[in-house]
């Protein structure tokens, strides 16, 4: 069996803790892993991380192979679109890829921002479901309703299929309204669409040549197109001719698309818990409570609160007197919203990125494939930054056309190369980059190397980089 992990994502729902560069699957919501691992080691016991498949944003491609190197993962495993399309073409292309190898294997599906509780029976779920897949249908997994929620996709389910741990399926349901949600759940036949699905590989691809034929007519040429990336992580990327094809596939879900309109459909319900993590309220339902019903995170005093969502980092956040409240806080944003109104937070974000507001795209800390930096401060004509680089890692050869710049190494060594020359510095030692030169930041030494850089110009954008080389194939 093979899985496919889709972590798409734009980074909209749980603001400002995910961002566009860096959307939710990618941090952690409940727990030290990410929601990214957390799916990784749900699937373990089942799948093998050789038979793991990551397909993922181009933007997102080097930070997911990070974050899944220690599972072994092997990059070339991980394919990268170049804009995000939705389930189907995502779904396809992988299918695809997969059949040139064993294409009467079972293929699931599992999207990477969600969380599953009752691990074990999961698994159980899964194996069953494994089962159906190879007589040839598609498999949902069904999650039996625990709330009337009006924030998921239902699934009705029809007769038994002969091993009765399987039904047909009667139908799919868009999200409810409320009084509907109810009945849903009172009926008993009712189920949450999970987003994970069983098939064989050979199967999806016959129903998305029958049901969505302009995609399949596109496949064979896509999966043509898909080569090992250059730099450090080697991980598929389409040429610049099956990028342009990709970006004119129409965006359509695996559900709409195929699901809703195959009839070859079967569903095996799961009883676990389940949460898509749609929006910061769910976190009541992945959390811990207090006595008044709040989600507070470390370093919250409160006083007369309760039923409200209260997540910050390392500053202090004092709450007096709120009920029903989500406050959020990070280093550059502060996020307060009525609780009943989480899911508009994807409204605001989308007002935010047409007024160009940069807090949209990234956080003050921006991870890089060598470290990370934060910007300390920035001023018309100046720009404050601590990098931190990684032990054998180093950033891009390159100038700037609009700036000059200064480092001073706070800790570990780093060795700069200037205009052909390679200068080693250690702590407290400092250097000028003028403008217009080719210049290289490196880290020889084997602890992590913290400089901090003043930028000083008419225009201090990241996009003043010309690149000459590059580790990770950046251009």
């Amino acid at each position: 069996m093979y899985a496919v992990i889709l972590a798409g994502g734009s980074g909209t729902r749980f603001w400002p803790k995910s961002r566009e560069l860096f959307p939710k699957q990618l941090i952690t919501i409940a727990g030290a892993k990410t929601m990214l691992q957390n799916t990784v080691e749900r699937i373990l016991p089942l799948v093998p991380i050789e038979s793991i498949y990551v397909v993922t944003n181009e933007l997102h491609a080097v930070e997911t192979c990070k974050q899944l190197a220690e599972y072994g993962f092997n990059p070339g495993r991980l394919i990268a679109e170049p804009a995000g399309r939705n389930t189907a073409p995502a779904t396809a292309l992988a299918a695809k890829i997969l059949s040139r190898k064993t294409p009467e294997a079972v293929m699931g599906v599992f999207p990477a921002d969600h969380i599953v509780e009752d691990g074990d029976a999961f698994l159980k779920t899964l194996r069953e479901a494994e089962t159906v897949a190879l007589r040839g249908y598609l498999v949902t997994i069904g999650i039996k309703p625990t709330r009337p929620e009006t924030g998921y996709g239902y699934i009705k389910k029809g007769p038994p299929l002969d091993n009765g741990g399987s039904f047909q399926v009667e139908r799919f349901v868009e999200k409810p309204d409320l009084p509907s949600a109810q009945q849903f759940l009172e009926h008993n036949g009712y189920f949450w669409n999970s987003g994970v699905f069983l098939w064989k590989v050979s199967t999806i691809l016959e129903e998305i040549k029958l049901l969505l034929p302009e995609l399949d007519a596109c496949l064979k040429t896509l999966a043509s197109t898909v080569a090992e990336s250059k730099g450090k992580y080697s991980y598929r990327v389409l040429s610049a001719k099956g990028k342009e094809l990709y970006n004119s596939i129409a965006s359509i879900s695996i559900d709409y698309g195929i699901m809703e309109k195959s009839r070859r459909v079967a569903l095996v319900p799961a009883s676990v818990r389940w949460s898509d993590v749609g929006s910061w309220n769910a976190l009541e339902e992945v959390s811990a409570k207090d006595a008044s019903g709040n989600v507070f995170s470390r370093n919250v005093v409160s006083l007369d609160c309760s039923g409200s969502i209260v997540q910050g980092n390392d500053r202090l956040i004092a709450a007096v007197g709120i009920k029903n409240i989500v406050v959020v806080d990070t280093p550059d944003a502060l996020l307060v919203c009525e609780k009943n109104r989480s899911q508009d937070v994807r409204r605001l974000v989308e007002k935010m990125k047409k007024e160009c507001r940069p807090e949209t795209q990234v956080h003050a800390t921006v991870l890089k494939p060598w470290g990370s930096y934060t910007v300390l401060e920035k001023r018309e004509s100046y720009l404050l930054k601590r990098i931190e680089v990684l032990p054998g890692e180093k950033l891009s050869l390159q100038s700037h056309r609009h700036r000059s710049e200064h480092w001073l190494v706070v800790s570990g060594s780093a060795e700069v190369e200037l205009d052909g020359r390679k200068i080693p510095l250690v702590r407290n030692q400092s250097i000028d980059i003028p403008l217009g030169s080719k210049h290289r930041l490196g880290n020889p030494g084997d602890a992590p190397l913290t400089i901090i850089e003043t930028q000083i110009g008419e225009t201090l954008e990241e996009d003043d980089i010309v690149r000459y080389e590059d580790l990770y194939g950046r251009s």
